[in-house]
């Protein structure tokens, strides 16, 4: 493949942060195999679409530089490839120290961004209210903001172009449904490991709980922070099976929680006995799965994110095109029965050849 020399130029921050907790993965390949993106009303932002020539200089700010984030730079770095490399667009990555001070940090990031110049901000933040002045401030300095990860977007939010992620709710909710038909006809108690409090949390554990609240035979005995990590999660899954030893099933909000009950129940001698659902689908979770220890977790197209952001960006700033508010690609479940067929090079990054 061509154009393996592409600039990408990464903060100092992102080498420091790597595996912190949050969000997911996807589909990728020469031809994504993950669901058509979902959209819904046109672009209505402040800033007007525009026919810049690159190379575009794009700011990648996340909540914090974990797997998830990552498979979505994999993609946007890949779809730069199909649009030409370098000479279409560069990328630098300005990631939060972690998790714990994303909010803190990432007010500093944006004035940095702004005042260094660039043409397009993709921000994934926990509290687009908090961060409204920056992103006004971007669009007012001719930067066009695109939101991702967002678990929803504040309506009174007129200066951002695009939000491109996928539904959280929706994902968690899928959860659930496979949940529901698992225990068909049997009682079964359940566990929840979240993360912190917020939007995102709040919205997966709603899908969760709105899937199975029908399903009488289910019970959720317990429902505890375990801050999105493994080692909180093995913490928090060693107090709920010495609270609820009868606990049939663990549900961790994200892979890494859920990897993190896997540990403990693995100790425990109960792994035959407890099913364990995870979310995202990371690379350590698609392991697990078949390796027989990890049950289910739900794929929440990642990488495919990151292709749908660059072709937003192209749209918007090159061609003079208007794009969709929302830019939703679908999640998809995946336990034994189908894990060996999604593709693991969602997992890395892939150099392209620029599309004729």
């Amino acid at each position: 493949m061509r154009h393996r020399g592409i600039v990408y130029v990464v903060g100092i921050a992102v080498i420091a942060s790597a595996l912190a907790a949050c969000s997911t993965s996807n589909q990728a390949g020469g031809t994504p195999t993950v669901a058509a993106p979902s959209s819904t009303t046109t672009q209505s932002t402040a800033m007007q679409p525009q026919t810049k020539s690159g190379p575009l200089k794009i700011a990648y700010i996340p909540i914090v530089m974990n797997t998830q984030y990552t498979m979505t730079l994999n993609g946007m770095k890949e779809q730069i490839d199909r649009l030409g490399g370098a000479s279409f667009a560069t990328i630098d990555v300005q990631a939060p120290t972690s998790n714990d001070s994303s909010l803190q940090e990432q007010p500093d990031i944006m004035e940095n961004v702004i005042s260094t110049g660039v043409d397009a901000i993709v921000l994934s933040t926990e509290d687009e209210k908090a961060m409204l002045p920056y992103i006004q401030r971007a669009e007012e300095a001719g930067i066009a903001v695109f939101l991702t990860n967002m678990a929803e977007t504040d309506p009174s939010d007129s200066y951002f172009v695009s939000n491109v992620g996928y539904s959280q709710y929706d994902a968690s909710h899928l959860i659930g449904e496979w949940t529901v038909s698992h225990f068909a006809g049997k009682d079964a108690k359940l566990a929840v490991l979240e993360g912190y409090p917020g939007l995102l949390n709040d919205q997966r554990l709603q899908g969760f709980q709105d899937a199975i609240k029908d399903a009488s035979n289910l019970q959720i005995v317990a429902s505890q922070p375990a801050d999105w990590t493994r080692a909180k999660g093995q913490e928090v899954t060693e107090n709920i099976l010495q609270a609820h030893p009868d606990v049939n099933m663990i549900y961790g909000m994200y892979d890494e929680m859920a990897l993190g009950a896997v540990a403990s129940i693995k100790a425990a001698g109960e792994l035959d006995k407890v099913v364990v659902a995870g979310y995202d689908n990371t690379a350590d979770g698609n392991a697990s799965i078949k390796a027989g220890e990890l049950t289910v977790t739900v794929d929440t197209g990642s990488k495919q994110v990151g292709v749908e952001l660059v072709k937003a960006i192209s749209d918007f700033l090159t061609q003079g095109k208007a794009v969709d508010h929302d830019i939703m690609v679908e999640p998809k479940v995946y336990d034994s029965s189908n894990i060996a067929s999604f593709d693991t090079e969602d997992y890395s990054y892939v150099p392209r050849q620029p599309e004729k």
